[in-house]
């Protein structure tokens, strides 16, 4: 798809606001937003990238520059020396080289399925395994090494799922174990932290410890 924006006469000074990008994820789905300039007549240049997926939405606004016309920018420059406008028609040459602007949506099954070495459309119907996967690679930063399809070739794409399944399974289990682990250790740092209260002298809800019998506060007799 393209979008040209055109202004005649004193459009320009009678609209009012700007333009946004507005990117929604449906329930279940997931792609990759990327925004960059169209740098070739079949390249694109990414600059930034965003992943949006289970109903996220996105408002980005668009800050144009409204770049002029042949014709008023040969009038512009008509008053400069030769060198400052070989230095503006340099200027608008760069200007004109980055100035469409691109967006490309980048589904992320598909993406997931060549990673992992799986049939195409074999996640289509696994939701909850994407779902995981996704969080996996998302949230906990694990190497596709882990999880990738390592069988045989010749096992059908149900199986090659299953095995993809099992290696998931296997690294949130460890995942698992590994917050039980650090629930532990944050508990005994907290009991540890308690016993040192109450063993200096003070108590946890009370004030200071009674003194020991047979003497007063100083030394002195009771």
């Amino acid at each position: 798809h393209a979008w040209i924006c055109h202004e005649f006469g004193k459009e320009r000074e009678l609209r009012s606001g700007g333009f946004n990008l507005v990117a929604r994820a449906r329930q279940f789905s997931s792609f990759l937003l990327l925004i960059g300039t169209v740098s070739g007549p079949d390249s694109f240049d990414p600059q930034h990238a965003i992943i949006l997926q289970n109903k996220d939405e996105v408002l980005i606004p668009l800050l144009l520059n409204q770049l002029p016309t042949p014709k008023e920018f040969k009038d512009a420059i008509q008053s400069l020396s030769p060198e400052q406008q070989r230095f503006a028609k340099a200027f608008r040459s760069m200007q004109l080289e980055s100035s469409v602007f691109g967006v490309c949506a980048v589904q992320l099954k598909p993406q997931l399925e060549l990673l992992l070495g799986l049939p195409q459309f074999s996640l289509t119907k696994e939701i909850k395994l994407t779902q995981d996967l996704l969080s996996l690679f998302i949230d906990y930063q694990i190497s596709s090494d882990l999880l990738s399809f390592d069988g045989v070739g010749s096992m059908t794409s149900s199986e090659k799922v299953e095995v993809v399944k099992g290696h998931a399974a296997a690294v949130y289990e460890m995942i698992q174990e590994l917050k039980k682990k650090d629930l532990r250790n944050a508990e005994q740092e907290a009991d540890m932290h308690v016993e040192m209260i109450n063993g200096g002298g003070f108590r946890l809800f009370g004030g200071a410890a009674p003194a020991p019998p047979g003497g007063g506060m100083f030394g002195a007799p009771a």
